[in-house]
């Protein structure tokens, strides 16, 4: 690929490949854009015209993580689903199985995100719109106190990242992931004398 001009967009998403290799065989350490660069075949003005900072290209690999997710996510709801125990089982796998298939980059993309000061409102959007995909899905099954169902989708999130690193590390199996994931959310969502809904439409 480096042998011919790409496209704009082609060399981005080149240059984004190479940088996920990077992650994925020495940690985010090691990531800097003079180094995707010199891995893509280009010179570093190409990869700083795309990305401009080593900050920038990290927020680009999440983006792309987090779209990942969400796409596995929204994907496998696109069946139909019978009820709210399937509708928990189907998010948790898809969950875990994202974050299995991207490997450890998840971790150290947001790890190191994490440490750059100024990052957090971009690592807070991307869980809260994987919140409020979790919400929409539940509540076809089960209401939820007006202004509740946010706040519980974010914490399940928040402990769906929790076991899939766990996962990832090799510390949980898949199966063990998506069971406490599963029965997170299902205890979160099914608090006694919550009405339980009709299915309404799948969600598109």
């Amino acid at each position: 690929m480096a042998g011919r001009r790409l496209a704009r967009e082609e060399r981005r998403l080149q240059l984004l490949d190479t940088a996920m290799a990077i992650v994925r065989a020495e940690g985010a350490e090691a990531l800097t854009l003079a180094r995707v660069a010199e891995e893509a075949g280009v010179t570093k003005p190409v990869a700083y015209e795309h990305f401009e900072t080593r900050t920038g290209l990290l927020t680009e690999l999440y983006r792309r993580i987090d779209d990942q997710q969400t796409e596995a996510a929204t994907t496998a709801l696109r069946a139909r689903v019978r009820s709210l125990e399937e509708t928990v089982r189907i998010l948790a796998e898809a969950y875990v199985d994202c974050v299995l298939h991207i490997g450890k980059e998840f971790g150290a993309v947001t790890a190191a995100l994490s440490s750059i000061a100024g990052t957090e409102e971009l690592l807070r959007e991307g869980r809260e719109r994987y919140a409020v995909l979790y919400l929409r899905a539940v509540e076809r099954f089960v209401s939820l106190p007006e202004g509740e169902g946010k706040a519980l989708m974010l914490g399940v999130v928040g402990a769906g990242e929790a076991l899939a690193r766990e996962a990832t590390g090799g510390r949980l199996s898949r199966a063990e992931a998506v069971r406490a994931a599963e029965r997170i959310m299902l205890g979160a969502v099914s608090t006694p004398g919550r009405a339980v809904a009709e299915p309404r439409a799948t969600p598109r």
